[in-house]
């Protein structure tokens, strides 16, 4: 399945990023509030191939 490059956030942003501790990917910081608890450094992206429904 391709990456969907929409997720990340633009290099030109002036919006916070934040980079996800399992992909590295730099992703804005909405990307980080999912309220799993004890994965506030996780994607959403990589939340939901991990298993979490978010």
């Amino acid at each position: 399945m391709p990456d969907p490059t929409h997720l990340y956030a633009p290099k030109t942003t002036t919006e916070p990023t934040q980079i996800c501790e399992k992909c590295r990917n730099p992703y804005t910081l909405d990307h980080f509030q999912h309220g799993v608890e004890g994965q506030d450094c996780v994607c959403r992206r990589c939340l939901q191939v991990m298993g979490y429904k978010v």
